[in-house]
């Protein structure tokens, strides 16, 4: 059965399609922080026709679960636009720890980390708001170098329902409102550094193309 979930999530996330305006990213793989311990960091966000500087709060609140807050600003494209805000909330249920291969006995053990998370995302632009709300599958495979730091490549396949809200309403033409459903995909990796200090970067391959690079502390 595991391996058939294996089969599924691989093959959804080499399948995922286009999607429309998400900033905010995943920025960690799918393990979960330790209960009671928490990340503070930020992040700078370059998309396709934004920018977005986005400051992080990440808390793990049992030995599967974590959440995360996430606020910042983002500067549309164009003269005479200026900064409004963004702000986030997501968390991660870990379905699997990784636990290496098989050992010499045979059997299966975990070979990622894999997690089931939620995600929401509000963004005021020039002309619009956007209003996301969905869910993802996330998984990561760690690897510890022989000085004790760590990097963990991960993916997110997210699958979410967007409402698009005109800030401004013109009557003779149309001013963008709608609601659909999008898909998105990201890439990226979590370096360790050390045990107080991670880097991330990541690619988002959606319709809203961006790359996407911070810092994350222990506190």
């Amino acid at each position: 059965m595991r391996k058939l979930y294996l089969g599924v999530t691989i093959i959804l996330l080499i399948s995922s399609a286009g999607a429309s305006a998400q900033f905010l990213g995943q920025m960690s793989p799918a393990s979960i922080l330790k209960s009671g311990t928490g990340k503070i960091g930020g992040y700078f966000v370059t998309a396709d026709d934004a920018l977005a500087v986005v400051g992080s709060l990440r808390y793990g609140f049992g030995d599967v679960v974590e959440g995360r807050f996430r606020f910042g600003f983002i500067d549309q494209d164009g003269p005479g636009t200026d900064p409004h805000i963004i702000v986030g909330a997501d968390g991660k249920y870990l379905l699997w720890r990784y636990k290496g291969t098989a050992g010499s006995g045979g059997g299966f053990n975990n070979p990622i980390d894999l997690s089931l998370g939620f995600l929401g995302e509000y963004a005021v632009l020039e002309s619009i708001r956007i209003l996301g709300l969905g869910g993802s599958i996330i998984g990561s495979w760690p690897y510890t170098f022989s000085n004790r730091s760590t990097i963990e490549p991960y993916a997110r396949l997210s699958i979410r329902y967007e409402n698009v809200e005109a800030r401004h309403k013109f009557p003779d033409h149309v001013n963008g409102d709608g609601d659909d459903f999008e898909v998105g995909l990201n890439l990226g990796a979590l370096f360790s550094v050390t045990p107080v200090v991670d880097l991330t970067a990541e690619f988002q391959l959606d319709e809203q193309m961006a790359f996407l690079v911070g810092a994350d502390f222990a506190f």
